[in-house]
């Protein structure tokens, strides 16, 4: 398997694991960390995109540059999708930095479904480069 095929999967791998964990946390109340886990779990589904075109970035908001001047810019991903992960990652910021506990169960349960889409949408995203690109490497399974 391809280095690239690797991080790939690994990358989507741990984007479904933060989500599981996201329910596990609204189920029990824990909306800070909640908001963390839907946040890393779209950020990771975004890496693996960008690794579809070698794109790799060390920081946060450089991972929201590279997605929007190769996708956003060129058409190719949703200006709608990009704008609530930029929203979520701000809200993510806060329930991390800020001196506040979110216990707002209706603040949270909006962030839940946008968030599974937003996996969603990438994920296709990533499985229509394979079938575009079918000699590059192996279309990844999400949960091989």
């Amino acid at each position: 398997m391809s280095r690239k095929k690797e991080a790939i999967k690994a990358k989507l791998k741990k984007s479904a694991a933060f989500l599981a964990e996201a329910n596990v946390l609204y189920q029990n109340k824990l909306y800070n960390t909640l908001i963390n886990r839907l946040y890393y779990s779209c950020f990771h589904a975004r890496k693996a995109l960008l690794l579809t075109k070698d794109l790799v970035s060390k920081t946060h908001s450089g991972v929201v540059a590279l997605l929007n001047e190769h996708y956003v810019k060129q058409n190719s991903f949703s200006a709608t999708h990009a704008a609530f992960f930029k929203s979520l990652m701000n809200q993510r910021v806060q329930s991390d930095y800020d001196d506040i506990i979110i216990t707002d169960y209706d603040q949270v349960s909006e962030l839940i479904q946008p968030s599974r889409n937003y996996v969603s949408y990438t994920i296709t995203l990533v499985d229509k480069y394979f079938e575009e690109n079918p000699g590059e490497i192996d279309k990844p399974s999400l949960f091989s």
